[in-house]
């Protein structure tokens, strides 16, 4: 609600105007009748009369200054409330004014919670398309993990005979060495040695693939996807032509990513509770 303190003051003053003029006239009036009943009745009455109308008069005189009195009392209380209007206008207006600066601080406030509330509410949104994306990349690394399993089984038995057959290429090894001792100038002999020592160094090569594909199958299990990308990085290394290292390690980077967001959304989800 607002108050308009001219107007406060003008009525008032209207009022107090009003007021005076009414006493003065209520004065006049009945200084003028006894004026009236004075010289009427020294016309028509005798003294006793007289008399009676000093008396009257004298009574008159007493209640128009008892009027007088209770007008200016009266006066002083409208002047007094007048003073206290005005002093309460002005309390009133400190503490509107007051109200306004609060009122435009918690406009202040409402706004920058609103924009951070919408700033939020896009940064959700964006990182549940981004976790829908993931959730389908997942499904399809799911699916390529059953099947590289699957895989990875028979390449476990392959691991195991070529284990087995170490101790032989090694025996095969000293024995080609015999040979080639006793047949030194055969030059057949010799390129035979060096096609069998090549082969044995493949099949060690392609050994230590298999048992770093391996270990890092288990460590992408046990969700330590950097150690797994390591391993797969290393297979490269002996065997760039590995596809499925390649392959593995984008899959590994996924699950590192879809990680992030999910930390992100907890963190979002974290703020916006407090």
């Amino acid at each position: 609600m607002i108050i308009r303190g001219d107007a406060v003051n003008k009525k008032n003053s209207k009022y107090l105007y009003i007021f005076t003029i009414l006493v003065i006239f209520a004065g006049l009036f009945n200084s003028g009748c006894f004026q009236l009943n004075k010289n009427f009745l020294r016309k028509d009455k005798d003294e006793s009369n007289k008399n009676r109308n000093n008396k009257n008069k004298e009574e008159r005189m007493d209640v128009l200054e008892e009027k007088v009195a209770t007008l200016s009392y009266s006066l002083g209380s409208l002047t007094t409330e007048n003073y206290e209007l005005k002093k309460k206008f002005s309390e009133l207006e400190a503490v509107k004014k007051q109200l306004n600066e609060e009122y435009s601080q918690i406009k202040d406030k409402q706004s920058t919670l609103e924009k951070a509330q919408v700033s939020n509410n896009t940064t959700r949104n964006r990182l549940k398309k981004e976790l829908e994306k993931t959730k389908l990349s997942l499904e399809k690394i799911n699916k390529r993990l059953a099947e590289i399993g699957s895989e990875n089984s028979n390449l476990k038995a392959k691991l195991e005979i070529l284990e087995a057959t170490s101790e032989t290429v090694a025996r095969t090894e000293n024995t080609v060495d015999t040979v080639t001792k006793i047949k030194t100038e055969n030059n057949n002999t010799q390129q035979s040695r060096k096609s069998l020592i090549k082969e044995t160094q493949e099949q060690r090569k392609s050994s230590l693939v298999e048992e770093l594909l391996n270990k890092a199958i288990h460590l992408y299990r046990e969700e330590n996807f950097e150690k797994a990308i390591a391993k797969w990085e290393e297979v490269l290394v002996l065997d760039p032509s590995k596809l499925e290292a390649k392959f593995n390690i984008e899959i590994a980077q996924d699950r590192i990513k879809e990680k992030q967001i999910q930390k992100d959304l907890e963190k979002t989800h974290i703020q916006k509770n407090r």
